[in-house]
This record gives C-alpha cells, structure tokens and sequence, in this order.
C-alpha cells in the first residue's frame, strides 16, 4: 500500500527514539503514518462492498448469468481485499496492540474494528478480549463491542444480545432479526452502549417495522 510500513523499520525508529513518539524525517510519527494507513484501507473497503451492493441491486434487471459473474468477480476481489487487510492488522496490532482512539483517531480505530467484524468467527473471537479491554478504557467504542459481540453470539448459533444482527427469510424474501436474548429489556442495554432504539435502527438499516414485545 502507499504508506505501507515494514515492522523492522517501526522497531529500530522506536529503538533510535525510546523516550517520545517515533518521527520520520518528513515529521510524522509512525502512529500517524499507520493511522492514515488504516483510513485507506477503510476507504478501498467501502469502495469494494459498494460495488458489490451495486452489483447485487441491478442482478434482477439485467442480463443474470453476465451481472452474477460480474458479482462472483466482485466478491473474489473483496475477499483477497479482506484477507490483505486482516493480515495487516495482525502486523499492526503485534507492533502497537489494539489501534487505540487516543493514538490513532476514532476513523482509523473504527476501521481497524470493521476488519475484525466482517472476519470469519474465529477471526472475530480472536480480537473481541482485545477490543472489549480497549472499549472498557474508553479506546474503543462501546456500540462496536456490541456488534461483535452479538455477530459472535449468532455466528454460535446462539441469541444475540442488542439486536443488532439481521438475516434474509428465504420463504418470504424479507429481512428479519435474529432472536434476542431478553428481548423486552433490549432497549435499555442498547443505549447504555450508545445504540439508538432497535425499532429505528431495524427501519433505517433492515426496512423492519419492529414491534417490541409486551413485558409481563
């Protein structure tokens, strides 16, 4: 990548420079350089998953065979995309730990996280104490720890916890939720995360008119 940086070349700045923040000659720190390196990748990965969505959109109004091998095409290059960028964040994360908010920004951090979240379960199991530690120091978002963790939960085949995981009905074509532990109390642990009612965000992100069950 363009402000690709190699491991070796962090570790001799810091070891050239123990007492403050490791500085190239151009007077940015190697923090600083990895953090508008995950801003890219950021970018390059929404860029990616738009186009996928594009594709997926226009699949039943035009020729099928011809825009589902575009689709197939697009999700191979998202996928050696995904790939890259998980082994990237291995090597950042061996060399600094979890991207924190304080040192890194609230984007770069955040991206770090939606590396982690559209990762295979294992993947996602991996960095959850890492993330979990950082969101309990207030270097992470405490709404990212919520997706994770419910996208884990249903990935077990167990109920999510904050509602925020959503599937296709194969017999009615229709967007529903996965179940919900506690549901009739599911409001309050999402906004002591910082997440909006789950009748808003079923509308906004699921088209789902949400009806709560009645508490006892």
């Amino acid at each position: 990548m363009k402000h690709k940086i190699t491991l070796s070349i962090i570790a001799l700045t810091l070891l050239l420079a123990p007492a403050r923040s490791a500085q190239n000659l151009d007077g940015t720190t190697s923090s600083q350089v990895v953090r508008r390196e995950l801003v890219k990748m950021g970018e390059e990965n929404q860029k990616r998953r738009q186009e996928m969505m594009d594709l997926l959109s226009r699949l039943p109004r035009s020729n099928r065979e011809k825009a589902e091998k575009k689709l197939q095409q697009a999700v191979e290059r998202q996928n050696a995309l995904d790939s890259q960028n998980r082994q990237r964040l291995d090597e950042i994360v061996k060399e600094y730990g979890w991207p924190k908010t304080s040192v890194f920004g609230n984007e770069a951090s955040g991206v770090a996280f939606l590396i982690v979240q559209h990762a295979e379960l294992e993947y996602q199991k991996k960095y959850f104490p890492l993330i979990k530690e950082a969101a309990a120091r207030n270097e992470a978002r405490p709404s990212d720890l919520a997706l994770l963790e419910d996208s884990i939960l249903v990935g077990e085949g167990k109920k999510q916890i904050y509602g925020t995981q959503a599937r296709l009905n194969r017999t009615t074509q229709r967007m529903e939720l996965y179940p919900i532990q506690d549901e009739e109390n599911v409001d309050a642990r999402r906004a002591a995360v910082g997440l909006a009612p789950l009748a808003h965000y079923l509308k906004e992100a699921f088209g789902i008119d949400y009806i709560p069950p009645k508490k006892d």
